[in-house]
């Protein structure tokens, strides 16, 4: 059997496991209670949003440490227009992704100017504090108690109903990210992480490449971020902090950001560190800490790692048995 799966190509790996994480979440949320089903909303939700950052982080090497502007600012715009404005709800939702679009098409522009990595890094993570301040201050947005309303969609107002709308969403988000991760561009993408001054001597702008990526990375955020504020029926200035940020950052970093569905099991772990853990030990993050700490000593790709990366890595093993051969 471990033989068999050795020997399949990356596709039906990815096939197999997908079909594998449905059918596990499907079949655990028949038997589960409001609470459990809350609880995996949240799962489905992070696994969406840490499936995003990997867009830029895995893909294409770049520091998103501010990917939870789109996460939070969308959530905030959806609730504005409901519950501030008295839009209709799908109104509201189309506008807030559209002006999430905007604002990631504006910031990605200011933050990818120089093309530099660190500058992307730190610019991103200060217009992401800037956001949280003024959400906090402002008492047109509820200032640090947030804004609350019922703005789930009419045909997912219970928590089961809710729980199905995220799940569904958040797969079919996440298989048209797999699509883009398969696509020609996604190949181009990963040649900017590897050797960006390659791509830029045959040619190709290797900022517009990261400014799409960025784009597409923020769109799923965003998506994300209205799914999270369905489940809480209300936007929070967390959700827009620099948290929200690091835990994506650190999904991806446990699961495996060279892997796609490494996010995935990343946002798992991290889920049940944050929500079950809390419930047995105040010392959670603790955990938390350890774990990042023996990922980044032993484990530096992470839990997942596909088929080409693990044979990089032995192909490196190799190179250096050689040379010690030597």
């Amino acid at each position: 059997m471990i033989s068999q799966y050795k020997n399949m190509s990356q596709t039906k790996r990815d096939t197999l496991f997908g079909i594998i994480t449905v059918l596990a979440i499907f079949i655990a949320s028949l038997m589960a209670s409001d609470s459990v089903m809350d609880f995996l909303s949240r799962m489905v939700i992070f696994m969406l949003f840490a499936s995003a950052v990997n867009i830029i982080l895995g893909f294409g090497g770049l520091r998103p440490l501010g990917q939870g502007t789109y996460f939070g600012f969308t959530a905030y715009a959806y609730l504005f227009m409901v519950v501030r404005m008295h839009m209709p709800l799908f109104t509201a939702l189309i506008l807030a992704i559209v002006l999430n679009l905007l604002l990631a098409a504006f910031i990605g522009i200011l933050c990818l100017r120089s093309n530099d990595d660190m500058a992307f890094a730190f610019m991103n993570m200060g217009i992401n504090t800037l956001l949280w301040t003024m959400v906090q201050k402002l008492q047109i947005v509820g200032s640090d108690t947030g804004i609350t309303g019922a703005v789930r969609l009419p045909f997912a107002t219970s928590t089961r109903a809710n729980f199905y709308l995220c799940f569904i969403v958040s797969a079919i988000c996440i298989f048209l990210i797999y699509l883009f991760f398969k696509s020609p561009f996604a190949k181009v993408l990963k040649g900017s992480r590897e050797n960006l001054e390659r791509l830029t001597f045959l040619g190709i702008n290797t900022r517009n490449v990261r400014l799409i990526a960025y784009i597409v990375s923020s769109f799923f955020c965003g998506i994300a971020g209205l799914l999270y504020a369905m489940r809480n029926m209300g936007a929070f200035p967390t959700m827009i902090s620099s948290n929200t940020s690091l835990d994506g950052l650190i999904m991806c970093l446990i699961g495996g950001m060279y892997s796609f569905f490494g996010p995935i099991v990343g946002a798992a772990i991290i889920t049940i560190i944050n929500v079950q853990l809390p419930i047995i030990t105040n010392y959670y993050q603790a955990i938390a800490g350890v774990i990042i700490v023996l990922c980044v000593l032993f484990l530096q790709g992470g839990l997942i790692r596909d088929k080409s990366t693990l044979e990089l890595e032995k192909g490196k093993k190799e190179i250096k048995k050689k040379g010690g051969a030597k």
